[in-house]
C-alpha cells in the first residue's frame, strides 16, 4: 500500500461516518505507536485538503517508568518536527483507583477524563484499527456480552471519532515502513500477562487460519448489529422520555417494559448518573424497579434510588475510615 492510498483510505472513513466538518479542530490521542502515530501524520495532511484542523494530546499514565517517559519525549518530539501543538497529562492513578476497581479500568477512565478536559468542544481521535474491533469483539463474547458487546467500536461516539476503524493493523505499520514514520513500543503489549494479549497473539492467529478475512468478517457485522443496536436505543429513550417525572423516572413503567428495552433504558440512567453500567448493576437496578423504596450503592458517592416510586441516581458523599495498621 502506497502512502497515498493509505491517506485516501482514511479520507473515506472520514467522510464516510462524517467524522469532521470543516473548520472544525481535531485532537489527537497520540500514545506514540504506530497507529497514533500513522493516525497523526494522514489527518495532518487531509487537514490542509478537508479544512480542519490537528493538535495532539499525550497521557502519560507513569506505569511503566522509563518507558513511559521515553514515550513522552518521543510525542514532544515527533509533534515538535510536525508542527503540532501537543498538551501533556500525566495521571495519578494511584489517587483515582476506586475501591474494586482494576487497574485497566481506572486508567481508561482517568485517560477519557484527561482528553475531555483537554479536547473541550473539539474532536478527539483515537487510533482504534480494525484488529482493535476484532479483539474487542471476542473479549466480550468470551466476558458474556450483549448485543452493544458485539457492536465492538464505534468509528463515531459522540466528539470522539476513530478514522483508523477499517484499517487493519498490517496496513497500519505498512504505512509506517513506506513514510519512514518512526513510533514506540509500549513493551506491555509483548506480554501474555494481559487477556487481551493472549487473544491477539494466540486466538486470533488460529482463527485467521480459518478465515484470513477475519477482521473484516467482523467489521461487517458489527456494522449490521449497530444498526439493530441503535434502534433499540432509541425505543429505550423514548420510554424514559414516557416515563420522566421531576429529576428522575416511574419506575412501574420502566418494570413493565420489554427486557432489551428496560435494560438499555436502565443503562442510561446510571451512566448519566456517572455510574459504569456493568450487567450486575444493570441488573440490581432492575431487580428493584417494582418497589416503591429501595436503594443500592453501585460505586462510590453514587446510589440508584427509588423513593415513592421514582428512581435516580444520586450522588452522597462517602468516607471511609482507614485501617489503622498498627491495632
Amino acid at each position: 500500500m502506497t502512502e497515498n492510498e493509505f491517506v485516501e483510505k482514511i479520507k473515506e472513513t472520514v467522510l464516510l461516518y462524517e467524522m469532521i466538518s470543516e473548520g472544525e479542530t481535531v485532537c489527537v490521542g497520540l500514545s506514540g505507536g504506530a497507529d497514533s502515530v500513522s493516525l497523526l501524520t494522514a489527518l495532518k495532511r487531509l487537514g490542509g485538503e478537508l479544512g480542519f484542523g490537528v493538535r495532539a494530546v499525550h497521557i502519560n499514565h507513569g506505569l511503566r517508568g522509563e518507558e513511559s517517559e521515553r514515550d513522552m519525549r518521543f510525542c514532544e518530539q515527533l509533534c515538535g518536527e510536525l508542527g503540532i501543538a501537543l498538551e501533556v497529562r500525566r495521571l495519578d492513578l494511584a489517587a483515582a483507583k476506586e475501591k474494586h476497581e482494576s487497574l485497566e479500568e481506572c486508567a481508561r477512565k482517568a485517560r477519557y477524563e484527561a482528553f475531555s478536559e483537554v479536547v473541550g468542544g473539539d474532536k478527539l481521535a483515537t487510533a482504534h484499527n480494525l484488529n482493535d474491533n476484532a479483539e474487542t469483539v471476542l473479549l466480550n463474547l468470551m466476558r458474556g456480552t450483549g448485543l452493544k458487546g458485539l457492536c465492538g467500536i464505534p468509528p463515531k461516539r459522540g466528539n470522539i471519532i476513530r478514522p483508523l476503524i477499517r484499517r487493519s493493523r498490517a496496513e497500519v505499520e505498512e504505512y509506517c515502513r513506506v513514510k519512514g514514520l518512526s513510533y514506540v513500543t509500549d513493551s506491555t503489549n509483548l506480554s501474555d500477562d494481559y487477556t487481551r494479549n493472549k487473544v491477539r497473539h494466540r486466538i486470533i492467529p488460529e482463527m485467521l487460519k480459518i478465515n484470513p478475512a477475519l477482521p473484516d468478517v467482523i467489521s461487517r457485522m458489527t456494522e449490521l448489529l449497530r444498526e439493530d443496536s441503535d434502534y433499540l436505543e432509541e425505543l429505550a429513550a423514548s420510554a424514559l422520555a414516557d416515563s420522566a417525572f421531576g429529576r428522575g423516572y416511574r419506575a412501574e413503567e420502566l418494570a413493565g417494559l420489554p427486557n432489551p428495552i428496560k435494560s438499555r433504558a436502565v443503562r442510561k440512567i446510571l451512566s448519566d448518573g456517572g455510574v459504569e453500567p456493568s450487567a450486575l448493576r444493570i441488573n440490581t437496578a432492575i431487580s428493584l424497579l417494582n418497589k416503591r423504596s429501595a436503594r443500592f450503592n453501585p460505586c462510590r458517592n453514587r446510589f440508584f434510588t427509588i423513593r415513592k416510586g421514582i428512581c435516580f441516581v444520586e450522588r452522597v458523599e462517602q468516607h471511609y475510615r482507614k485501617l489503622d495498621k498498627s491495632l
